[in-house]
């Protein structure tokens, strides 16, 4: 969908109406709370665009903070001579915009507004960005073309171009319950509510399941829901990815069993997780062939819905290292307790105490003096690695310790890593929805704005403690899982189901005489020759960062070809 903004209306353009909308795209999830509030600017209308429209009309940009859901909106004000573009606090549902002199367009699709505009210069701070994270906050691959930041709204005038923000990351929020029972009770509400809004729907339901505890959580719940008549989907099917040896299948195949679901078992050696001809279309995509796969199951069965657990680990406290909780008590100045936690801590990391509270009290100072390091991710699960030597690295955007913005920092001390990690989630957009998926509700529970909202208030040793990763989702959701489930305490990783899918175009670039990204200058070539020939061998390579490396060099390499403009024009 695109259109061109008219930015230059005469005096007497709609009088009558003040907003209109232009696009919306997505479900919203709270109809029922806004329709008695806006029941007098609806002017008869209901669906979800109306409301949209009306919450704007009243509250202007900041009242998009009442719309909770997966969306994007583009509504054109005649009274103020404005087209704003908005997006949900996730970014689940992509929205991209180009304004220059006065002119503009947008577009719920990236592919549209570079046909649009004819622009095809390459966005160099955003190449930089993808080789060290994996993406760029509010760019594409394209020069001043921008997507619209999660959680704000894009103003666009004849006079330029303001962003304005109406959803803020909940650091100064907290919720302190009498008893771990009542956040017990709170979250199966709340996850329970996630479930349900995303399964509004008549068709069947893809669910991805990996055998792990929040994509199980997800199908296990979708399952009760569905059986039980709770919401209006027909039938729930599971979506694996699996290959050989994988330690997961035993649990995918026992939560498909505990549910009384059918699966598709999408193998890793036929669909790899990247291949040369199938790198994503008008933008770089990881797992491209594997959405590609999920597409054509969802088709087949006639899904219109697919559930993923993403974004479970971060918001259900999945962390093996969580000491810089001590930092609270050491704040509040008790020191018995933080020595006591401490000492737990150090049993399970194996350190010293002093490590412990020497790490918790350089963690406990003002935002502005403790070092970004100390809240990067131990566990890596969320932070980019640092850059190597291969990266040539001249933008201060590209920097990996001051990627994210700032706002983290204004969390307690014993927050601020998690705080960190949700902000670098949603600035990378890491929840959008896939390019081939965009006709489908791909959607995600665990990114439900009240659970994550409840989630980021509670007290962090209630979701987690020395030894027990997950203590809360442990002690309330455990009826749904399996026996077997209920007892697994590790999950399996894709580096064998990467490497495989690696390997092979690591040699191909070995027997290439230029690279793209040598020739712009972004790798030094005796670098990464010796970290693809490592790749080969099966030896260490930073293999994280090199999937970006080789994933990139193939897109640009295909779009040099003009392969991905031939892809496109068949696909559409």
């Amino acid at each position: 969908m695109k259109t061109q903004l008219p930015l230059d209306w005469s005096d007497g353009a709609n009088k009558e109406q003040r907003a209109e909308v232009l696009s919306w795209d997505g479900r919203l999830d709270n109809r029922s709370d806004l329709l008695p509030l806006l029941a007098d600017s609806l002017r008869g209308e209901t669906d979800n665009a109306a409301l949209a429209r009306a919450v704007y009309e009243r509250w202007g940009t900041a009242g998009f903070v009442r719309l909770i859901g997966d969306w994007s909106v583009v509504i054109r004000d005649h009274a103020n001579r404005v087209v704003v573009l908005a997006s949900d606090f996730a970014g689940v549902r992509p929205l991209y915009y180009h304004s220059n002199s006065g002119h503009g367009f947008w577009s719920t699709r990236l592919q549209s507004v570079v046909d649009a505009t004819g622009i095809s210069e390459l966005d160099e701070d955003f190449l930089r960005g993808f080789l060290l994270f994996g993406g760029c906050p509010n760019r594409t691959p394209y020069k001043a073309i921008y997507s619209v930041p999660p959680g704000h709204a894009v103003c666009v005038s004849k006079s330029g171009t303001k962003i304005q923000r109406f959803w803020a990351l909940p650091t100064s929020d907290e919720i302190r319950y009498r008893t771990e029972r009542q956040y017990e009770e709170q979250l199966r509400v709340l996850f329970r509510e996630a479930v349900t809004v995303r399964l509004q729907t008549e068709s069947p339901v893809l669910a991805e399941l990996s055998g792990g505890l929040d994509s199980s959580s997800v199908v296990s719940m979708a399952n009760q829901l569905t059986r039980s008549g709770g919401v209006k989907a027909s039938r729930l099917t599971g979506l694996s990815y699996v290959w050989k040896n994988s330690l997961d299948e035993p649990f995918i195949r026992e939560v498909e069993s505990f549910c009384g679901i059918d699966g598709f078992h999408i193998s890793t050696h036929d669909v790899p997780v990247i291949s040369e001809t199938e790198v994503g279309n008008s933008s770089p995509e990881v797992f491209h062939p594997l959405r590609l796969s999920a597409a054509a199951a969802a088709q087949r069965i006639g899904a219109k819905v697919i559930l993923t657990g993403q974004m479970g680990d971060l918001t259900m406290g999945n962390w093996f290292d969580d000491s810089l909780q001590v930092a609270e008590s050491l704040r509040r100045l008790h020191i018995g307790s933080a020595c006591h936690e401490a000492l737990a801590w150090s049993k399970i990391l194996r350190l010293p105490v002093y490590a412990i509270l020497w790490k918790a009290l350089c963690a406990a100072l003002p935002g502005s003096l403790a070092a970004n390091g100390i809240f990067a991710a131990p566990d890596g699960s969320y932070m980019p690695k640092s850059a190597e030597t291969s990266l040539r690295v001249t933008n201060a955007n590209s920097n990996p310790e001051g990627f994210c913005s700032n706002e983290w920092k204004q969390a307690p001390p014993e927050r601020r890593k998690h705080f960190r990690n949700l902000s670098t989630i949603l600035e990378l957009r890491t929840l959008q929805t896939p390019e081939c998926l965009q006709h489908l509700d791909y959607t995600h529970p665990f990114a439900h704005r009240p659970l994550v909202e409840f989630l980021m208030a509670v007290p962090s040793n209630i979701l987690c403690r020395p030894g027990e990763p997950r203590k809360l989702m442990r002690s309330a959701l455990p009826h749904l899982w399996p026996l077997r489930l209920q007892k697994r305490r590790s999950k399996a990783l894709f580096d064998s189901a990467w490497q495989e899918a690696l390997q092979p175009l690591a040699r191909i670039l070995l027997r290439e005489k230029s690279l793209h990204l040598v020739e712009r200058g972004f790798l030094n070539r005796r670098s990464v020759v010796s970290r693809l020939q490592r790749l080969s061998a099966g030896l260490d390579c930073n293999e994280g960062q090199l999937q970006h490396i080789i994933l990139l060099e193939f897109w640009l390499r295909r779009r040099a070809n003009g392969e991905l403009s031939e892809q496109m024009l068949k696909a559409a």
